[in-house]
Parts: structure tokens; C-alpha cells; sequence
């Protein structure tokens, strides 16, 4: 197996590492806000300028009326802007639980790749368009902090009864719970990781994460006793939708089974895919003839990347296809877990979807986007060990580099979300004048 210099690798990953800062900050200073951003920063400014949490999330849209319970959302942007009044506070917080997120991701697969693997691992993680685009100040994008937590702390557990991460593992499915309430597909995991004899809590541990969790929800649970409106109504919300939708429908779980996909392609959400602008260039003639190049690129490549994701996903299939029946599959070996968890990920999304009462969007399966990146991981670290493909796989990746770069960039100029004529800051600033004491500003 060809050996890449170690030091060359060293420095080729911190520099990945240092690049995904860097067009984080772009998207960051483009950022829009819109009513999703609004009603986290309302709730942040209460606990800023009087004080007073608000133990509950954004207004739920999903198929049910009500609130996010509990209060992480308002906790991650008010305490930032508490040390520094300003929504680069609570923006560069949230960068930075994304940053943890792909800490825990990288030490899951840390041990077990070859250099080359670990270096995929980064950019398929770090600078992949569907993780950067959500550093944004809605719900989603603080999922990706609670499902690396939940993989990670299932991880370490997968080995041996761990009191620490039995604590962390249970908090990180109360931390879904306040996110999206998605977080049921976390839930199905754990309890299919249990099942399968892949996860080994500590019982003390476990019940401490539990009393934590529960704590953490007493706020909101006292409220919804006064304004019983906060809480979820299933089926009477914007959505209006009913429970089993998807299953009813079919074509939901179609959707779902299709994220999945995309999730390991070079096919990233609508509003960075579909609907960029390139008023930046300044010339309307040439950015119609950059937008209709851009636009026969992005297709060849995301093409490419979809039919390598059903490639890998395929194989991954052929070679796991006796652990997808969790009734009778038990976990015997460390290595089986590697593939035990994305399959759990999956049955999890599509039974979340068959429960769901309304069509299946992106976000709602956001929970699953890092375990979808499994099967292109684990082939690529055959690949990279395989001295005819070292040179193929090698290739590849310095292309990702490249295009991801690129997509970013691009997202970040102008996008749905973004505009890089348009701080942040600014509109910020204007959004509040009417809403915040400009006083602390």
C-alpha cells in the first residue's frame, strides 16, 4: 500500500481544516436573516437585555402547532451575545459547536483509516456544501452538533460501559429533542444500537444523562402548564399533516430513500444548488454565461456523484446485507459497528418518515447526513490500500477540494441565503430596529 509523507499530510489537513474556517466566515457575513432567525434572536435578546429565559424553541411547522421544547436554541445564542451583544456572537457559537461536531466525526474514524482516509474524512465532513451552508441561525443548523454527540458517545460505548459517555449519549438525544423534532430518528437508533448488543451503556450513567435531560425540560414543561399552546399538536400546525403520512403516501419514503443518496453525492440543497446568484460579478451579460457554465458543471459532477453514491451504497449493501435484519443480527466484533450504526441511521430515517405527517424535507433527515456518509468512507479506505487505486483515490479527493471550494465560494457571494454584499451585521441591525433595545448595541 502506497504511504503518503506523513508531514505532507499533516500539513494538507490542518490546511483543510483552516480553509473551512475561512469560508465559514464567508457565508457567515452574507448571512440573511428571515423569521426563523428571528424568533431565535427574539428569544436570545430576552435573555440578553431582561434576563429572562424563555424555555421554549422556535413555533413548530411541521404538521403541528406549538414550540420546540426546551431551551438549548435560546441558551447557544444568548449566552454568546450575553459576553458580546452582537450576532456575531451567537453566529461564530454556533461555528464552533460545528467545529465539535466534526472533532467527534474524525475521532469515530481516527484510528481505523489510512492517512489518505482521514484526510476524505475531512473534506467529505468539514467542507462538504451540505454541513457548511447550515452554519445559519435556524434549528438545523444545530443538528449536526447533537447527532456527531450521539455517534460518537455510541462509539465509545460500542467498546465498553462508560459512565461519562452513557451521560453524554442520553443528553445528546434531550439536545435533539430541543432542535428538530426530528430527533425521534436518534431515538430508533439508540434503541436498535441496544438491541443488536452495539451499545453497552453505563447504568448509572445513563440514568444521570436521563435526570439531566428531564431537568433540563421542567422550565418548558412548568410553562406549557400555564400556555398549554407551546406544546405539540400533532396534525393542527401549518404542516396539516397527520401522523403516518409518509407510510400512507408512499412516495415520502421514496424521498427519504433519495436523501440518503444525495447525502453522499455531490448534490447539496436547493438553495445553494438550484438557486445561486451571480450578481456579484457586476455584469449582467457575464454572469448569465458563468451562471450557464456553472450550471453544466455542477450537473456532470453531481451526476457523477450520485452514481458513485449508489455504487458504494450498493456495495456497502451486498457486503452488510445479513446486519439489516437488527431482530436477529448481533454485534460481535468492534469493526462490526462501523457498519451496525449507518444501518440503524437508515431504518431509522425511513421509519421517521413513515411516522412523519408531512412530506420529507432535507432538514428533517439532516440527523442521518453524516452516518450517509459511511459507505463512501469505508470503500475509500479500501480503495486508498489498494496500490492500483491509491493514485485514482488520491485524484478524487484533491478534485473534492477543489469543486467543494468552488460550491462554497459561489454559495457564499450569492445564494438564497447569502449575499457577500450584505453584512450580517448590518442587516442585524436593521431587522432590530424595531424589535431590541439599540441601547446595547
Amino acid at each position: 500500500m502506497p504511504v503518503m509523507n506523513q508531514k505532507l499530510n499533516f500539513y494538507l489537513n490542518n490546511m483543510l481544516i483552516l480553509l473551512g474556517f475561512i469560508l465559514t466566515f464567508l457565508y457567515g457575513y452574507g448571512h440573511f436573516i428571515d423569521g426563523d432567525v428571528i424568533q431565535i434572536l427574539d428569544k436570545a435578546h430576552v435573555l440578553v437585555t431582561q434576563n429572562h429565559l424563555i424555555p421554549y424553541g422556535n413555533q413548530s411547522s411541521s404538521g403541528a402547532s406549538g414550540n420546540i421544547p426546551g431551551a438549548f436554541l435560546t441558551l447557544s445564542t444568548g449566552l454568546p451575545m450575553k459576553l458580546w451583544f452582537s450576532p456575531w456572537a451567537a453566529l461564530s457559537f454556533l461555528g464552533f459547536l460545528h467545529f465539535l461536531s466534526f472533532l467527534m466525526f474524525y475521532d469515530v474514524f481516527r484510528k481505523t483509516f489510512a492517512p489518505l482516509a482521514l484526510t476524505s474524512v475531512i473534506v467529505l465532513y468539514w467542507l462538504n456544501p451540505w454541513r457548511m451552508s447550515e452554519v445559519f441561525l435556524w434549528n438545523p443548523g444545530y443538528i449536526f452538533f447533537a447527532t456527531c454527540l450521539h455517534m460518537w458517545s455510541a462509539f465509545k460505548l460500542s467498546a465498553k460501559p462508560s459512565f461519562l459517555f452513557s451521560v453524554l449519549h442520553g443528553l445528546s438525544l434531550f439536545l435533539g429533542l430541543q432542535i428538530h423534532p426530528s430527533f425521534v430518528i436518534l431515538g430508533l437508533m439508540t434503541l436498535m444500537l441496544l438491541w443488536m448488543k452495539a451499545l453497552k451503556p453505563h447504568l448509572l450513567g445513563t440514568l444521570t444523562g436521563i435526570v439531566l435531560g428531564v431537568l433540563s425540560l421542567v422550565p418548558y414543561i412548568m410553562e406549557g402548564l400555564e400556555d398549554p399552546s407551546i406544546f405539540p399538536q400533532p396534525g393542527s400546525g401549518d404542516g396539516k399533516g397527520y401522523l403516518f403520512f409518509g407510510l400512507i403516501n408512499v412516495y415520502p419514503l421514496l424521498k427519504g430513500f433519495w436523501y440518503w443518496i444525495l447525502f453522499g453525492s455531490n448534490i447539496f440543497q436547493t438553495h445553494i444548488f438550484h438557486k445561486l446568484t451571480f450578481n456579484w460579478l457586476g455584469n449582467e451579460n457575464l454572469a448569465f454565461l458563468v451562471k450557464y457554465l456553472w450550471t453544466a458543471i455542477k450537473y456532470l459532477v453531481g451526476a457523477f456523484g450520485v452514481g458513485l453514491s449508489f455504487y458504494v451504497n450498493y456495495l456497502f449493501y451486498k457486503k452488510n446485507k445479513e446486519k439489516i435484519n437488527i431482530f436477529k443480527f448481533k454485534m460481535t466484533t468492534p469493526q462490526q459497528w462501523y457498519a451496525i450504526y449507518p444501518i440503524t441511521a437508515f431504518l431509522s430515517a425511513i421509519v421517521a418518515t413513515a411516522i412523519a405527517p408531512t412530506l420529507p424535507i432535507y432538514w428533517h433527515l439532516l440527523y442521518v447526513w453524516p452516518m450517509a456518509l459511511f459507505p463512501l468512507l469505508l470503500k475509500m479506505n479500501d480503495w486508498v490500500r489498494n496500490e492500483k487505486l491509491f493514485l485514482k483515490c488520491s485524484r478524487y479527493i484533491l478534485v473534492l477540494i477543489l469543486y467543494f471550494s468552488i460550491f462554497n465560494l459561489l454559495g457564499a457571494l450569492g445564494s438564497k441565503k447569502h449575499d457577500i454584499g450584505i453584512s450580517f451585521d448590518s442587516l442585524y441591525f436593521k431587522a432590530c430596529q424595531e424589535r431590541c433595545e439599540m441601547n446595547n448595541l
